[in-house]
């Protein structure tokens, strides 16, 4: 997901102009929102139901695939970085590294991902370790799906569990935030964009990267609650511009 860390770290830089942004989409909303309006569910959303992500999920479901043995690439898409599980260092966000044995929580920056689709959507698995995570908001649509551990998202402007077999809706630009609940073990979920493709198109706005009106929006979300994050210490999307001064 090399593609992940050059645009975070442009936009974090402040080196993308409006200019190089393309036209919005009909499904892209022109301002963000405080949360998803929809509290997860076992039932998957409609706007969810992707063909590549559908056919990864079942892999999944019914147990022919694990987080290991799913493949990049498959079920008709293309794109993805198939060197599986990575992650960076704070000092070198630039140079993707395998996740250690141990996972996320083994990891400088509480974060491993494998891609799993770039085109025509983009889709990947994430493990978040405990404590570990910052709301953010992007213009294209998401959906995710718990894999194993347990969480809390930010839905309905209220913190609700997230865990295996969990679906969760996020439109375009609402503030999105699933931290890892859990002590001892990763939070893995999968989540995908079923209207977009083409990850290198993509703009994520942290609390860092906003101005005072929507900065006021992120002060709802009860995120600093998290000891890591508060200190500048870990979260994803937030450590490497705390650590980099």
């Amino acid at each position: 997901m090399k593609k992940l860390l050059c645009i975070s770290t442009m936009f974090i830089a402040g080196m993308a102009t409006a200019a190089e942004k393309p036209a919005d989409k009909p499904w892209h909303t022109e301002k963000p929102t405080l949360s998803t309006p929809y509290a997860p569910t076992k039932v998957m959303p409609m706007v969810c139901r992707q063909e590549q992500a559908m056919a990864y999920l079942e892999e999944f479901q019914s147990g022919k695939k694990d987080i290991y043995s799913v493949k990049s690439n498959d079920h008709g898409g293309k794109g993805a970085n198939d060197s599986g599980w990575l992650t960076w260092r704070v000092d070198d966000p630039s140079n993707l590294i395998p996740c250690p044995k141990g996972g996320a929580s083994e990891s400088e920056v509480g974060m491993c991902w494998k891609e799993l689709n770039d085109e025509p959507t983009v889709i990947g698995l994430v493990r978040v370790a405990p404590g570990t995570a910052a709301p953010h908001y992007h213009r294209e649509m998401e959906c995710y799906y718990g894999l194993s551990g347990e969480g809390l998202t930010w839905a309905q402007e209220r913190m609700q569990p997230f865990g295996p077999g969990d679906y969760i809706e996020i439109p375009s630009k609402a503030i999105h935030y699933t931290p890892n609940t859990y002590d001892d073990q990763d939070l893995i979920y999968m989540y995908w964009f079923p209207l977009d493709g083409k990850f290198s198109t993509f703009k994520y706005q942290w609390p860092q990267d906003v101005g005072p009106g929507e900065q006021l929006m992120f002060d709802f979300v009860p995120y600093t609650n998290s000891k890591l994050v508060r200190s500048g210490n870990g979260g994803y999307g937030w450590d490497v511009i705390q650590k980099s001064k």
